[in-house]
């Protein structure tokens, strides 16, 4: 997927930033934003000065990977935040990549067909890592890029994902992020509990109303 949902951009930096992970697959990283975020606003010591002659992936305490499908999408300045990039399609080489903290799956799984799928996301929760997966909450057809892999194959809920591991989700606009893990992982903010949805709308209300 070489784009994705603008509304879910900070909940997805904000959980990832909270689980604090060391290493990182970024599957389908599209134009490589959440590589360059997660170095900017979780990986880099804003501490210490910057070094321009080194690049953003050299200078994180973050090491992110990558699986890429389509050749167009293999952009130059992807060297900038990804340490390797995996060329293939996920579902043909997921069992031959080495083991991460955290799986970042933004917008991709919608792409794949469910039972491929499935597999991919039990793989990775047996292994022991968390995936943050988002995808539409509504089922709908897309086309663009001039690309099949840009296709929707399937659709998930929580009911899909609570199936291969332990889920918690949060709605974003058009999408839903959800935390998939072997473990129950509470992340102070993010959530679908009653509670921590009434504590979002008051903090957005308070927001809203703050000159």
């Amino acid at each position: 997927m070489a784009s994705s949902f603008s509304s879910q951009i900070s909940t997805i930096v904000y959980l990832i930033s909270k689980l604090k992970p060391v290493s990182l697959l970024d599957i389908g990283k599209g134009f490589g934003k959440y590589g360059f975020l997660l170095h900017e606003y979780y990986g880099v010591d804003n501490s210490v000065r910057p070094n321009p002659a080194v690049s953003l992936r050299d200078q994180s305490r973050i090491v992110i990977d990558a699986v890429e499908c389509n050749p167009d999408y293999l952009w130059p300045h992807l060297s900038q935040f990804y340490r390797h990039i995996f060329e293939g399609r996920i579902e043909e080489i997921y069992q031959d990549l080495p083991h991460y903290d955290l799986i970042l799956m933004a917008d991709v799984i919608e792409h794949l067909r469910k039972e491929e799928a499935r597999a991919i996301v039990r793989h990775f929760v047996d292994r022991g890592s968390t995936l943050v997966v988002s995808t539409p909450k509504k089922y709908f057809e897309q086309k663009c890029f001039e690309s099949e892999d840009e296709r929707h194959l399937s659709h998930w809920t929580s009911t899909d994902f609570r199936a291969l591991g332990c889920c918690d989700y949060q709605n974003t606009g058009a999408g839903r992020v959800f935390m998939v893990s072997p473990q129950p992982i509470d992340v102070r903010g993010f959530g679908s509990s009653p509670i921590k949805r009434i504590r979002r709308m008051v903090r957005a209300l308070q927001d809203e109303l703050t000159d």
